[in-house]
């Protein structure tokens, strides 16, 4: 008799009973579990319930938060889980039970081990790297495989990928011959050698079977994933923190042990730095940017470098993080292509004078004269610390605008590019420097109470004419400044298309808080809130809008909120204030004052340089260079096809650079203006150290290398906009509002 074949469900079944789950639900996990569902139906903006989410997008979820590059389940496995627990998963979390969470890992930990084993054992065998063949960019975008044909294929070509990234990545921190007049960049394509081959194939057999270790998680770790799994349906913003990530993040807010000064996260197990903070030994160093990989850590000037791909991020960020003053070594993988290097660094807290506002004084073409414009680079919203050290960066920012407005300073450029944000307040507090008073930020909670946050003070520091300069970086605090000043007509916002798009509050509630007397050192994060700029419009998704734009390399790559999964919509609610055009021109408001009229006139300007000027062909190159890498779905697996596009990259860098190094010699003469608390600390650390921290403290793209000119394409024109605007301030306001063309603009 033809037996039938076994249903998906029943062949599942039995793949899990022969790796029975080793970890059960405990009393505290039922609690926890409980707990998070509980806290994020009652007090998430959306009001949603459990039964709004479905589960069976938290069980892919789940799956892609174990396999995040789907290269060990089988889509047959992960359907069989959905169909397994899709109908009942609600009704396993209200209990707290986390079976599903449990079987779930279990299978996946024993693919991994099978896996590993016929990945070393392909390593053994002879790998030919120049036949043709692709592999996707990016697998969390794609589909697990269907079969473990499709798979074994799919890890063919893995492995081949894996052996072409240790030989281009060549690490020429290891190059000990180098002669020392070499430059620091690379210009070159890496020479392959059968050694350099065997030497690779060694590295990532190594690699392989730590990932056998690395993927044994504890019961907590297996919770933490699965819950955030489900809470990370609201939005990826909500999470739940374990008691070891509570206190890890506990640990990052008191400063007690120190890091690199970074924000990274795990992508499909590398271990990748995100956001590099201003003042923060990563930043000192120069040598590394957003995106870059993190490959291997080593402790001290000569421990071993410990591969940490495949590792859990917060288990990374352990080995990243230790005491102050000690060294930890980084191998680290650039984005933008080019060798790994070794980068060292001194742990240490972030630098307050780093995080500081500073300025410069830009003396601009203008006619057949000059013009003084002052450029206040503004790093992050930052406050004073719980010992009382540190300032307010409003009393800082208005320290350098009567520094600037003592040299002759027509029109201010707050540039807050790189600036994620900080403390809302003093982002309310700053936006009064220039408005009289007036309503700065609106903020709803999940009952829809709106409260309005507003400028009290009638002082104002700068009256002239404002560009606030962003990218697609400049979040939440940075947004509401520029939002407010928007809504105000008080600035011209400058820069990519729109800013990060950040407009969500959360709060942190600790369980034990809610458990009286219980020993719960975990907790839960909520998006409890939204904000809003003064005209209503949400800032969620869609940002603050420029009024002109003049693009970074940022506008094309995947760093605003919108590029996140699952983020919260749009959305608005009433005004707080009046239509700008019916407050009285009088008082600041004379000076201060754009009419749609002015910013159509600079805005003809600006469009007609960025059409002329040869420097915005380079940016335009260089942000096509950059779209062309992030758009590319699949890498080539050939050997010779990858060293031709690494030489094609090489030359296409060497030729930018030396594009800047041109534009930079008929650069406006700058002057530095720096607060008086900066001016001690580099009288304290020396001129080197003053002069390192002038180079690093500008906006760098990926193409950047560590000596790259410093010709900033976006900064001049912002300087450029602002001098056009300063100049039509001679012409009378009732004149001024209607201007008829850019030409009355003489240059």
């Amino acid at each position: 008799m033809k037996l039938k074949p076994l249903s998906l469900l029943a062949l599942l079944a039995s793949a899990i009973l022969a790796y029975p789950a080793s970890y059960t639900t405990t009393e505290l996990m039922q609690r926890e579990a409980g707990a998070t569902v509980a806290l994020l139906e009652k007090l998430h903006i959306s009001k949603k319930s459990i039964a709004d989410i479905d589960s069976k997008e938290v069980l892919k979820t789940y799956c892609e938060n174990l396999d995040p590059g789907k290269m060990y389940f089988t889509q047959g496995e992960v359907d069989g889980f959905i169909t397994r627990y899709g109908t009942s998963l609600d009704l396993y979390l209200n209990r707290g039970n986390l079976t599903p969470a449990f079987e779930i890992y279990t299978l996946y930990k024993n693919r991994v081990n099978e896996r590993t084993t016929k990945a070393v054992a392909a390593l053994d065998q002879k790998i030919d790297l120049n036949q043709p063949g692709v592999f996707p960019t990016d697998r969390r975008k794609g589909t697990w495989p269907k079969d473990q044909t499709e798979a074994d294929d799919l890890w063919s070509r893995r492995i081949r990928l894996d052996i072409l990234s240790e030989l281009l990545g060549e690490d020429r921190a290891n190059n000990r011959n180098e002669p020392k007049t070499k430059p620091n960049h690379e210009t070159t394509a890496p020479v392959i050698t059968p050694e350099k081959i065997a030497e690779a194939i060694t590295r990532l057999k190594k690699r392989y079977e730590k990932i056998r270790t690395y993927v044994t998680y504890d019961p907590q770790e297996v919770e933490e994933l699965f819950l955030n799994s489900y809470s990370t349906q609201y939005d990826p913003h909500s999470i739940f923190f374990s008691q070891q990530s509570l206190e890890e993040f506990e640990i990052a807010m008191r400063n007690s042990l120190c890091g690199i000064g970074a924000t990274l996260a795990d992508e499909e197990g590398y271990c990748t730095i995100k956001e590099i903070l201003p003042g923060g030994p990563l930043e000192l160093s120069g040598k590394v940017k957003p995106g870059d990989r993190i490959i291997a850590v080593g402790q001290g000037e000569n421990g071993e470098m410990d591969d940490i791909v495949g590792l859990r991020l917060t288990k990374a960020i352990f080995r990243i993080r230790g005491k102050q003053g000690t060294i930890v070594r980084l191998l680290v993988d650039p984005a933008a292509g080019g060798p790994r290097q070794i980068v060292n660094l001194a742990r240490d807290q972030i630098k307050l004078t780093g995080q500081m506002a500073s300025a410069r004084c830009f003396e601009a073409p203008s006619g057949n004269g000059k013009i003084t414009l002052g450029v206040i680079e503004l790093p992050a919203f930052y406050g004073k610390n719980p010992d009382g050290t540190g300032s307010s960066p409003t009393k800082d920012v208005e320290e350098l605008i009567i520094k600037l407005k003592s040299m002759g300073m027509t029109a201010l450029i707050m540039d807050l590019r790189k600036n994620g944000g900080g403390l809302l307040t003093e982002a309310v507090d700053m936006s009064g420097l220039f408005i009289p008073t007036g309503s700065v930020l609106q903020v709803r909670d999940s009952e829809g109470h709106i409260e309005d946050y507003r400028d009290q003070n009638p002082k104002v520091a700068w009256d002239g004419p404002l560009v606030i300069l962003t990218t697609k970086l400049s979040a939440s605090a940075s947004e509401i400044f520029c939002g407010a000043l928007k809504d105000h007509r008080r600035a011209l916002v400058v820069g990519d298309t729109t800013t990060h798009g950040k407009g969500s509050v959360q709060n942190i509630i600790e369980l034990d808080r809610i458990f009286k007397g219980s020993d719960i050192k975990s907790a839960v994060k909520v998006t409890i809130q939204k904000w809003y700029a003064p005209s209503g419009s949400s800032i969620q998704l869609k940002g603050v809008p420029a009024d002109i734009v003049v693009p970074s390399v940022f506008s094309v790559l995947p760093v605003a909120e919108s590029d996140l999964d699952r983020p919260l919509a749009w959305d608005s609610i009433p005004p707080a204030i009046v239509k700008p055009d019916d407050q009285p021109d009088e008082g600041v408001w004379l000076k201060a004052k754009l009419s749609d009229n002015l910013i159509n006139i600079l805005k003809e300007a600006s469009a007609k340089r960025q059409a002329e000027l040869p420097e915005f062909r380079t940016l335009a190159h260089s942000i096509d260079w950059t779209r062309n890498r992030q758009d590319r779905k699949e890498v080539s697996l050939s050997l010779e096809q990858r060293r031709q596009e690494r030489s094609d990259d090489l030359a296409f860098r060497e030729q930018v650079r030396g594009e800047l190094t041109g534009f930079a010699t008929r650069a406006p003469k700058v002057t530095d203006v720096k607060l008086e608390a900066a001016l001690k600390e580099e009288k304290k650390e020396g001129a080197a150290w003053a002069a390192k921290s002038k180079r690093l403290s500008r906006l760098r793209d990926p193409l950047e290398d560590e000596d790259w000119p410093d010709y900033d394409i976006q900064l001049q024109e912002a300087v450029r906009i602002a001098a056009d605007w300063s100049k039509l301030l001679t012409v009378a306001p009732e004149v001024q509002a209607n201007a008829p063309a850019p030409a009355a603009i003489n240059r």
